[in-house]
C-alpha cells in the first residue's frame, strides 16, 4: 500500500480513475484505489482479519487532514495490486453464495498472494483448504505452497506423493521446485529405497512393505533433524517378527503399545535404508 504523497506518481492523481463496477458499495467506509479504479468497501473485514492493516487504518490523520482511506480523494493506493486481483480477493467477503467458494486454481493463487501480503491468515487458510480440493499438478501445488510458506503439515503429504511414486523427478519439475527442494526429494527417495533396481532409467519403485504413513513419519523425522539408526541388514516383513514385537512392547497392554507405535514405524524404515 502506498501513502497519499505518492498519488501524483501513480496515474497523476484521480484524473483517470473510475468507480469499480462490483465493489464500490453504498455504505462502505474504506476507500481503496487499485489500477485506476476506486473501491468502496467495509473496513470491518480488514480490521478484523489483518493485524497489519488494522494498525495502518488506526493511524491518526495529519493536522488538518482526514484519516487515510475515508474518502475517494484520499483513498489508500494499492500500488502492487491490479483491480481484477482485488476483485477476486474481495469476493471472499462479499460472496453471494455464502459458504460456496467455487474458484479456479489461478483465482485461488491470486487470493492466496494477497492474503499472504496483507496478513489475512484466516483467508490464507481458506485458500489452502479450497486448493486441497482441486486436482492440480503436484509440483504446481508444492511451488505455490512453498512460495507462501504454507505449514509443514500440508506440505508433507505432497512430499510423500513425490517420494512414493515410481517416476523420478523430471528436469522441468526440478527447475520449478528449486535446488533445495529437489535435492531434499532426491535424498529422501534414495534413502527410502533399499536398492535402486529400476526397470528403466526413469522409474525407481519403493519396497513393497513400506506404506505412505511410514514415509510420512520418515520425512517428518528427517525434516526435524531426528537421527534414525541405519541398519545394513534388510529383512522381510515377517522375519524376526517375534523379536520386533518384544522390542516394541506388543506383549504389554494397549496403552504402552500405543506409546511405542511411532518408534516401531521408524524401525521398519531403519531396515530398508
Amino acid at each position: 500500500m502506498s501513502n497519499n504523497k505518492d498519488r501524483e506518481s501513480d496515474d497523476h492523481g484521480l484524473k483517470a480513475v473510475k468507480q469499480n463496477s462490483k465493489y464500490y458499495l453504498r455504505g462502505g467506509d474504506l476507500h481503496l484505489l487499485a489500477d485506476g479504479e476506486l473501491f468502496r468497501v467495509h473496513r470491518y473485514f480488514f480490521e478484523r482479519e489483518s493485524d497489519k492493516l488494522r494498525g495502518k487504518l488506526a493511524q491518526p490523520a495529519s493536522p488538518g487532514g482526514k484519516p487515510e482511506g475515508t474518502s475517494d480523494s484520499n483513498a489508500i493506493i494499492l500500488s502492487k495490486v491490479s483491480a481484477a486481483d482485488l476483485e477476486k480477493f474481495l469476493w471472499i467477503f462479499y460472496n453471494p453464495r455464502y459458504s460456496l467458494y467455487d474458484a479456479t486454481f489461478e483465482e485461488w493463487s491470486v487470493i492466496l498472494r494477497l492474503a499472504d501480503l496483507w496478513g489475512f491468515f484466516e483467508v490464507k487458510a481458506l485458500c489452502v483448504r479450497q486448493l486441497e480440493s482441486i486436482d492440480i499438478d503436484i509440483v504446481d501445488r508444492l511451488v505455490l505452497y512453498q512460495k507462501y510458506k504454507i505449514d509443514e503439515k500440508t506440505l508433507i503429504p505432497r512430499y510423500v506423493e513425490l517420494c512414493a511414486r515410481d517416476e523420478l523427478l523430471t528436469q522441468d519439475e526440478g527447475n520449478r521446485l528449486g535446488l533445495a527442494t529437489t535435492l531434499m526429494i532426491c535424498n529422501l527417495r534414495e534413502r527410502l529405497r533399499s536398492s535402486a533396481n529400476p526397470s528403466d532409467g526413469s522409474k525407481s519403485p519403493l519396497p513393497p512393505n513400506l506404506d505412505r504413513e511410514d514415509i510420512g513419519d520418515f520425512i517428518r523425522a528427517t525434516m526435524s533433524g531426528a537421527s534414525i539408526p541405519f541398519s545394513p541388514t534388510k529383512k522381510s516383513p515377517t522375519e524376526g517378527q517375534g523379536e520386533k514385537e518384544r522390542q516394541r512392547g506388543w506383549h504389554q497392554g494397549p496403552a504402552k503399545r500405543s506409546k511405542r507405535r511411532h518408534y516401531g514405524q521408524y524401525r521398519q524404515i531403519e531396515n530398508l535404508v
